[in-house]
């Protein structure tokens, strides 16, 4: 599998992930996190996340993500800019539509 994924938001854009791989550490800087699992040939998305420390934030629900929803790979995306960072987060999970992530689940409900 692939150490580098790119996402399509609902706009379109393009935004690129890093796997985060075992015994590194995370960046305490802000950004988007993915948690997806394996499907085959690709990845699918079971969460789409942001925060101003990827240290402490990223991996909040990783054990529920795990258990729950079978995620494998947690993937990172550096972005210092609170803004920046809840506008990708919503056009990614707009796209993208993670079961994990409320959002969905409203969209699902309707």
């Amino acid at each position: 599998m692939r150490d580098i994924i790119d996402v399509r938001g609902a706009s379109g854009a393009v935004y690129r992930f890093n796997l985060l791989r075992e015994g590194r550490p995370l960046s305490p800087m802000g950004g988007n996190f993915l948690y997806a699992r394996e499907a085959g040939e690709r990845y699918e998305v079971v969460h789409v996340g942001e925060c101003q420390n990827l240290l402490t934030g990223a991996r909040a629900l990783w054990n529920e993500a795990v258990r729950d929803h079978g995620a494998t790979h947690l993937f990172t995306r550096l972005n210092i800019t609170e803004r920046v960072r809840a506008q990708e987060h919503a056009d990614i999970v707009e796209a993208v539509r993670p079961p994990m992530n409320p959002a969905s689940a409203e969209a699902g409900a309707a």
